[in-house]
């Protein structure tokens, strides 16, 4: 006899070992990293802390380092590094004397800004040329496709972003060369994000500086995430299978559009948030790489700043979160994908 809530009770129970399992995990991924930071960090030459000061002279640098706590024990160090993680008191910037916690925050939302706006345009335009090179006889959807399969991949983003300033900004001048905005305007401060501020401001008429600024770092990073889409949906629609579907659907009348948005996207949408959860660290690496080439304030240039300056609270904790963010969006986009197809967690389709 079957009993109704046996499968909603197993659902439940195989959810709650799987946030269980995720969360053994977190804790994992965030204890090895805590502890490879830490002890790189305390490798580092020379004294982060005499380093700040002008003439230090012992007595000065031991009372400083007595203050900060870094005579104490490894052991004691470590504890108290991981708890004030956990308890966002993440001290202050040897060099800036600013809150750390606050700057990473302040910088995070400039990262995000162009990250995201870097993987909104990749797949604007990612996800119809794959679609095209895939249900296309016309050799030259398939040529592009491949070219920005491997351009994504394959070329250094310093070099397209030497090409992009090169003809943006000095042959065509429409684009300024660095940073996030022209200050000689009032910049509109509410969340941090400066498109949205735009919007929840209501002040229209610097929509145009704000975009003209994050064109550019956002075209240059957006390779990266366009040729992730390409090499995900290309291969999964030559598909032997898939191809039988796509002709079949044809030959019922259905047109390009129907045909990729009904059921082209649906076969490759959850493979697709994973891979694009998976590769989002590897989108925030170019983030830092793009943020360098177009002096843009995030917090990939705020982060290289603080190795050169051997910043220790700003690395600790600033590196510690980037890893805690990577992980939680590699687990949601996990749990969309999942949703969206149960075949990919082994279960029941």
């Amino acid at each position: 006899m079957s009993v109704p809530w046996v499968v909603p009770l197993n659902g439940g129970v195989d959810m709650l070992l799987t946030s269980v399992k995720k969360l053994g995990v977190l804790i994992g991924v965030l204890m090895g990293a805590s502890i490879l930071l830490f002890t790189a960090i305390h490798m580092l030459e020379g004294d982060p802390i005499a380093l700040r000061l002008k003439n230090p002279d012992p007595e000065t640098v031991a009372a400083e380092r007595d203050r900060l706590g870094l005579n104490e024990p490894v052991t004691t160090q470590y504890v108290k590094y991981v708890t004030s993680f956990v308890q966002g008191d993440w001290g202050r910037s040897l060099i800036s004397q600013r809150p750390v916690a606050e700057d990473v925050f302040s910088r995070l939302t400039a990262t995000l800004e162009l990250t995201l706006s870097a993987m909104t345009l990749g797949l604007l335009y990612g996800i119809p040329i794959a679609l095209f090179a895939s249900s296309s006889s016309a050799w030259i959807y398939r040529k592009i496709s491949h070219g920005l399969g491997v351009i994504g991949v394959v070329i250094p983003i310093f070099w397209l972003g030497f090409i992009m300033i090169v003809v943006g900004s000095v042959w065509l001048n429409i684009f300024p060369t660095e940073g996030r905005f022209d200050y000689t305007f009032d910049k509109p401060d509410v969340t941090g994000f400066l498109i949205l501020d735009v919007i929840l401001t209501g002040r229209w008429d610097l929509m145009g500086v704000v975009l003209r600024h994050l064109f550019l770092p956002s075209f240059c990073l957006s390779f990266y995430p366009a040729a992730v889409v390409i090499n995900v949906i290309h291969p999964r629609l030559q598909d032997p299978v898939t191809r039988n579907l796509i002709v079949a659907l044809k030959a019922r009348g259905f047109g390009p559009v129907r045909l990729w948005l009904k059921h082209l996207l649906k076969l490759t949408g959850a493979p697709l948030i994973t891979a694009l959860g998976t590769n989002f660290g590897a989108l925030l690496g170019g983030a830092v790489l793009t943020e360098t080439v177009f002096s843009w304030p995030g917090m990939g240039s705020f982060l290289v700043g603080a190795i050169l300056e051997k910043d220790l609270f700003v690395i600790e904790h600033g590196f510690l979160f980037i890893i805690l963010l990577v992980f939680a969006v590699v687990s949601v986009a996990d749990t969309i994908a999942n949703t969206m197809d149960p075949t990919l967690s082994g279960g029941d389709s």
